[in-house]
């Protein structure tokens, strides 16, 4: 049986469905962003309850919210406390997933700016990963983010430094056509916020693996 994952993106998000829908069933509610900074991320949580009401109406298998950024730069868990349908946030999948491939270490690509690397950063070292290297692409519109190739993600990962892990972070950046080249040629996991999110709704629902797109979605199903 083919998952229905109940999705919650930005309103300028064009690529997380786009990756997910070879493997699953997407239904997506949206919330407003055009500029990825903090101000306009927490402006966006602002209707996320009405999204998450909104989504329950198709009775999905999994409720997902969909964005990296949105979802470390605040605790946002309250808003999913009364739902009974299991949910997930990206960036609690990250930790997730960085702590079953057995991450200490972790080298980051990112389309953000400064402000919001930093932020990345800091959350990742508050639960406990060395962040070796963060590289952003200093965009500040979510369209133009939706705009860069996986091949230019590829580039830049290439030239990060090593460590236990590589994580390509943005739900919005296209990275499943990279992740498995990406990984053979480094040779440690690589996670990506897309792929991170869809691992943890699998295991929500049972189903996997998924060949081809990286040792997270492959072994730890």
């Amino acid at each position: 049986m083919i998952m229905h994952l109940g999705l919650i993106i930005p309103s300028s998000n064009t690529v997380m469905e786009e990756e997910y829908s070879p493997f699953i069933t997407v239904h997506s509610t949206r919330i407003p962003l055009h500029t990825v900074d903090e101000s306009h991320l927490t402006h966006m949580n602002t209707d996320l309850q009405k999204a998450i009401q909104l989504i329950m109406d198709c009775q999905p298998d999994v409720i997902a919210y969909g964005c990296t950024s949105g979802s470390f730069l605040q605790d946002i868990t309250n808003f999913f406390a009364a739902i009974t349908i299991p949910w997930i946030i990206t960036a609690q999948a990250v930790l997730s997933a960085l702590l079953t491939v057995g991450a200490q270490t972790v080298s980051v690509v990112t389309p953000y700016i400064d402000e919001i690397n930093t932020r990345e950063k800091q959350f990742l070292e508050d639960n406990g990963f060395t962040v070796n290297s963060i590289v952003g692409m200093g965009i500040r519109e979510n369209t133009q983010v939706g705009m860069v190739s996986s091949d230019e993600v590829l580039t830049l990962a290439q030239s990060l430094p090593d460590s236990d892990t590589i994580f390509l972070s943005c739900t919005n950046m296209r990275t499943f056509p990279i992740i498995q080249q990406l990984e053979n040629t480094r040779g440690v996991p690589v996670i990506s916020s897309n792929s991170a999110t869809l691992w943890k709704a699998f295991q929500q629902t049972g189903e996997g693996p998924i060949h081809h797109h990286g040792s997270l979605m492959e072994e730890w199903l």
